[in-house]
């Protein structure tokens, strides 16, 4: 009767596993097979997207991306026709002060209640996005600098900032390895 329970607990286990792992899975929003792995030719893992996208659907993409010598480039995830990331990669000669840029009304990369984060990068993340910049010696120029902003993301809500942070470091370190950067 022992080894009967036994080889039944066995040949139980991998069943239960499997339902419990389908059970978690629906229970945290889209899965990861739904959320892209790879965003404006950056590879990503979709679990570090999927906080920031929340939802499952069709993906499509604008991008104006050239590796060869842009000065500065849009990139829009978009979600059922809708953007749900906008991204801007930029070139430039100088240092640029993200919180600069985070902070004034007329810049594309302003955000809301921008701050200063610890890091490899020089970043600020608002409670829409981030922006980040290193030194970065590719088609002429010294400096990278990515911007990233959730469009539809509640300005006066901070309770996606540790999710954008995580994103943005992941999403920059991708980015500047892709590119080949070289320090100055």
């Amino acid at each position: 009767m022992a080894d009967l329970r036994r080889n039944a607990v066995r040949a139980l286990t991998p069943a239960l596993a499997v339902a419990a792992l389908a059970a978690v899975a629906s229970c945290s929003g889209a899965p990861d097979e739904d959320i892209p792995r790879r965003i404006c030719e950056t590879n990503i893992s979709p679990e570090i997207t999927r906080p920031l996208i929340g939802r499952a659907g069709a993906f499509d993409e604008y991008s104006r991306l050239d590796n060869k010598g842009a000065h500065t480039a849009p990139c829009v995830l978009l979600l059922d026709e809708k953007a749900v990331m906008r991204f801007r990669f930029a070139w430039s000669s100088d240092r640029v002060d993200p919180m600069k840029y985070a902070e004034s009304t007329l810049s594309v990369s302003n955000l809301t209640e921008p701050r200063r984060t610890e890091g490899r990068y020089r970043s600020v993340v608002g409670n829409e996005g981030a922006m980040s910049t290193v030194a970065c010696k590719k088609a002429g120029e010294s400096y990278f600098t990515l911007t990233m902003k959730l469009p539809e993301a509640p300005t006066s809500d901070s309770q996606l900032r540790g999710d954008i942070e995580e994103f943005m470091t992941a999403y920059m370190n991708a980015t500047v390895k892709k590119l080949g950067c070289r320090g100055k």
